[in-house]
């Protein structure tokens, strides 16, 4: 290209062809990465820790969130038992 200025990045090796008039980005190619076995296994076992730890936790929520709700219906029937007037009927509102 003529009018394009190649310039490779120094951080990641990509390769950017610039626009010499506006500055403009007209095309990247990215150096492909290749991992290691080692580093694959890797990944993969922490990548399966972070799902038991995510189900962990949402277990755990789920179990307290059961407790949390049978208080608050305890709470809300004591409520109730000393009252003595009848429920207000929503069609009496008009």
């Amino acid at each position: 290209m003529a009018d394009g200025i190649q310039v490779v990045c120094p951080c990641c090796q990509t390769k950017l062809t610039v626009d010499a008039a506006s500055g403009e980005i007209l095309s990247e190619e990215r150096p492909r990465r290749t991992k290691s076995f080692e580093e694959a296994l890797s990944e993969l076992r922490s990548s399966s820790r972070k799902r038991e730890d995510a189900f962990a936790k949402a277990f755990e929520r789920t179990r307290r969130l059961d407790e949390i709700l049978e208080k608050k219906f305890k709470e809300a029937q004591k409520k109730t038992e000393g009252d003595t007037a009848p429920p207000v009927n929503p069609l009496d509102l008009d």
